[in-house]
């Protein structure tokens, strides 16, 4: 669960190419996010969840979160709840997932 929270600062640093931000000046930050994301998504955050990623659009958990929120077990209700209360309110459209 640790890897969410490293996670979570990044996407919130992200999102500013959505909202026309800082971007130039963050695209390190992002780049450097975008390598942890896939890399999480295929360790920790696959034996948290227990499931691994199918294809090649699922390389970031965001991906494959998309697939998750759909299942009607416990993988969907934490993917829910990671939508929901952790990437929905920064996402400028106000929906990630």
């Amino acid at each position: 669960m640790i890897s969410l929270l490293i996670l979570w600062p990044f996407y919130i640093i992200g999102v500013q190419y959505d909202r026309g931000g800082w971007w130039r000046l963050l695209m390190p930050i992002t780049l450097v996010a975008l390598v942890l994301d896939v890399w999480l998504n295929f360790t920790e955050l696959a034996l948290v969840t227990w499931d691994w990623p199918r294809n090649e659009y699922e390389l970031t958990f965001s991906n494959r979160l998309k697939r998750l929120v759909h299942d009607g077990g416990w993988r969907g209700s934490f993917a829910r709840f990671v939508a929901r209360r952790m990437l929905d309110p920064f996402a400028p459209s106000g929906r990630h997932v």
